[in-house]
């Protein structure tokens, strides 16, 4: 099949090829079920760059930076939105909170969505933090926020949202949505400038180490671990041991868990794991 002369036909061999690409590049495992996706995700970007078929497009990527990274903003998953799933932030902010004094803390909180995708999760962290330290003297926070997709990255670091992104927030907490977003239904809302200045937006792998980072208090990791193989996930749970701090939780999706897996954490709650002291596991 061939549309305004290019050839949208995926042959084995080259699935197995983008397949590699993809997850040396990011980890990201592409299951086979998910050869038509893969060719939906792409088909625009061949007419794009007017490479004619999915063999000369794989050329270019092994050859070309800044393609490889077209590639990957398209092929990754980044459906998000604030105040995702309600009772990890109640567990967030009523339980694992109270228990960070300033004196404890030995300087700002940091917290890292590992996943930021286009930023709602690390705003919302903004917004629980901002509301901390406007009610006890003496704390203050860093929220970092990564992701292997630079398209999400630029939405993220802009910070505006409107709709299903900030529909579960305005719904669950419309008091501390009030006092921090800034704006209005039809051109969308903001964190206030106090939260802004304290996120931070950066292109990561989480299968690399972090190394420049941290330590963290809280990490969240929600709905990624999904896409990786267990030993790619178990990579990734170390390398995030090994930035968080000794009195911290680890945060993951609702359709994830560590169980059965080689890792340093031990659970604490639902979708909530603390870390074994180093050397430990």
């Amino acid at each position: 099949m061939q549309t305004t002369g290019v050839d949208i036909n995926l042959s084995d061999g080259d699935f197995f090829k983008l397949r590699k690409i993809i997850h040396d590049s990011t980890g990201i495992t592409i299951g086979d079920e998910r050869k038509s996706m893969l060719v939906s995700r792409l088909r625009s970007r061949l007419r794009e760059t007017e490479e004619p078929s999915f063999k000369s497009y794989i050329s270019r990527v092994s050859s070309d930076r800044n393609e490889l990274q077209q590639l990957i903003n398209r092929v990754t998953t980044n459906e998000t939105y604030c105040y995702r799933t309600p009772r990890v932030w109640s567990y967030f902010r009523e339980t694992f909170l109270p228990t960070l004094r300033a004196e404890r803390l030995k300087g700002p909180m940091r917290v890292w969505s590992g996943a930021a995708s286009t930023g709602e999760e690390g705003h919302t962290i903004g917004v629980v933090l901002e509301h901390v330290r406007q009610t006890r003297p003496g704390f203050d926070y860093r929220v970092l926020g990564t992701d292997v997709s630079s398209r999400v990255l630029e939405i993220a670091d802009e910070g505006l949202y409107r709709g299903k992104s900030i529909n579960r927030f305005q719904k669950e907490d419309p008091e501390l949505f009030g006092a921090h977003m800034k704006g209005n239904d039809v051109d969308g809302y903001r964190v206030a400038a106090e939260i802004k200045k304290r996120l931070k937006f950066k292109r990561h792998n989480l299968l690399d180490p972090l190394s420049t980072e941290g330590p963290f208090h809280t990490v969240f990791l929600r709905n990624v671990l999904i896409y990786f193989t267990q030993e790619d996930q178990e990579k990734i749970l170390s390398n995030v041991h090994d930035r968080m701090c000794s009195d911290s939780i680890l945060i993951i999706g609702e359709s994830e868990t560590l169980k059965g897996m080689r890792t340093r954490f031990e659970p604490v709650a639902p979708m909530i794991y603390q870390p074994l002291p180093k050397g430990g596991g």
